[in-house]
């Protein structure tokens, strides 16, 4: 059975149009700009030049440091921003991606001056958290023509290909591009610079020299490349959620996204568009998704039976709220189970759950195991609870039966399940993010390997927690779950928080109205007493 979907590609280009304009603008004033002078464009603000060409000469060694394995044991050069540094102690800024030049006179960390607002916000609302809303911005600073010529190519020739034959064949495009990278061992000439956090004369080196090691050493090269592949599939999942419906498609095709990456890519060839490029039309991946929806409908049996007997964790109404405790209490029972079904089959001999779904996609074998025993459905259970990443010490350490690695999942489930049963699920994401975001102003004193290492790993787990949040808020309201998956995708906790709130708020004049009705109701009970008191005292004198 396809998976039908349309996206709003009339949408995507108005938002992309503006884009444009402000980004051409932006630059337009950054190359009038001198001496820390700007024109009269307002608000655009330029980073003080002054200093410019002995800082180059410690970018220069910092970088010839950097290739001889040396990125940590040196000092960067200062005035290095950090991908998401926050701007106080409690928000973060508009963008969560890579700065992947450094600017001079700047100490540390990311601050909303440094870029445009308007033009952040424009590109974080188009391409996310990726590193092609941090091209924009860092191309903006109109530090080297060559990245600004870049960026704009970049906007054009996505304007071109949306227009002509709509986002999902530009989406399809971006991640077939990415997969070849990785397939060819080749980097890609359309992946953009703003990969990873690097200096401006790395930056030079990439956009005007020549042969392969102007992109980096070769391990180097081959972490970009996955990370182009992570983040072409982050962006395809975002605009899925942002530009796509029906809201279900748009769940399930973003879902597969970020943790199957290759059915992913297969359900974006349902949109005819693709197909008439010449895309694979195989359709056996059709066979997994089946039987994967069937899985979960097993399951979802298997738990209103528990509900029957009693056999799931009871929680306080008054310690949850009422629009969160039927998803919080399904968390808990599905975490527990998981936990219990890997031990349970630690010493038996289990397959491989990508084997047994290559399986049942070329040759429609299914598995034959109970739902609790089933490989294929706990690894897809453990990815729902915690994220295709997050969840690999727990999945991986079963499957390589690494008791270590194992245990260090479990104890990260059961510390997300505390947050849960202390909290909510709606809250899961909000406290995962201010527990695992480093500080950035830290992380901007450190090398560019770390830099590197702390923003992949934080982008990493925003996309674990819109995996989760896809899974687990299903039922709270149209698209809810949607729209707070594509904030956490673009890493907006302000976003994402003000679509809970609103909930929270209708709780709290709910619960507020309860405790005014039985506090009149014991106000009247008191009264009655008190008046059949008053009459037994009259009678008795």
């Amino acid at each position: 059975m396809r998976t039908p979907f349309t996206m709003d590609s009339a949408g995507f280009l108005a938002l992309l149009d503006a884009l444009e304009r402000r980004f051409n603008e932006v630059t337009a004033a950054s190359s009038l700009s001198f001496a820390g002078i700007d024109g009269d464009l307002y608000p655009v603000v330029q980073p003080a030049r002054a200093g410019e060409e002995d800082c180059a000469d410690r970018g220069e060694s910092a970088d010839f440091a950097q290739s001889a394995g040396a990125e940590d044991s040196a000092q960067p050069e200062p005035a290095a921003p950090c991908p998401g540094a926050r701007c106080d102690s409690a928000l973060r800024s508009p963008v969560s991606t890579p700065l992947s030049c450094d600017f001079h006179g700047r100490t540390g960390a990311f601050h909303d001056e440094v870029f445009d607002p308007q033009l952040v916000e424009l590109a974080s609302s188009a391409f996310g958290s990726t590193c092609w809303a941090s091209l924009m911005c860092v191309a903006s600073l109109g530090l080297d023509a060559a990245l600004v010529e870049c960026a704009r190519q970049f906007l054009t020739h996505t304007s071109i290909i949306v227009r002509q034959k709509g986002l999902a064949v530009w989406l399809y495009d971006l991640i077939n591009d990415a997969t070849m990278a990785m397939l060819l061992g080749q980097t890609s000439p359309r992946m953009p610079v703003t990969i990873r956090p690097m200096s401006q004369v790395q930056i030079s080196r990439w956009l005007h020299g020549s042969g392969v090691k102007r992109f980096g050493s070769q391990q180097q090269r081959a972490a970009d490349r996955a990370e182009y592949g992570n983040q072409a599939h982050r962006l395809a999942a975002y605009c899925m959620l942002r530009w796509g419906a029906p809201t279900a498609s748009s769940a399930q095709i973003a879902t597969m996204l970020l943790t199957n990456p290759g059915i992913g890519m297969c359900m974006l060839r349902e949109d005819p568009n693709v197909r008439a490029q010449g895309a694979c039309t195989d359709t056996r991946y059709r066979r997994v998704v089946e039987y994967l929806r069937s899985l979960h409908a097993q399951a979802d049996l298997d738990y209103a039976r528990a509900l029957k007997i009693g056999d799931v964790p009871w929680l306080s109404p008054d310690g949850h709220a009422a629009v969160t405790i039927a998803a919080d209490r399904r968390y808990l029972y599905d975490a527990n189970r998981l936990v219990h079904a890997y031990r349970a089959l630690w010493d038996r001999a289990t397959a491989d759950p990508a084997q047994l779904l290559m399986a049942v996609e070329e040759t429609r074998t299914l598995p034959g195991e109970p739902l609790w025993e089933n490989p294929v459905y706990l690894r897809d259970l453990a990815d729902s609870l915690m994220g295709s990443v997050l969840s690999d010490d727990l999945t991986m350490g079963f499957q390589q039966r690494d008791r270590e690695r194992f245990d260090r999942g479990v104890r990260t489930l059961e510390h997300m399940g505390d947050q849960v049963r202390a909290m909510n699920v709606l809250m899961l994401p909000i406290m995962a993010i201010d527990e695992c975001e480093p500080d950035w102003n830290a992380v901007a004193a450190r090398g560019y390997k770390a830099r590197t290492t702390q923003w992949r790993a934080f982008c990493d787990r925003c996309d674990d927690l819109a995996t989760v949040v896809l899974a687990q808020l299903q039922g709270q309201g149209e698209g809810l779950h949607v729209r707070a998956a594509a904030t956490l995708l673009k890493q907006s906790l302000p976003e994402y928080c003000e679509l809970a709130l609103p909930l929270f708020e209708q709780e709290i004049e709910r619960l507020a109205a309860r405790e005014q009705d039985a506090a009149d109701a014991s106000a009247g009970v008191c009264g009655q007493e008190r008046e059949g008191g008053a009459v037994h005292v009259d009678m008795a004198a």
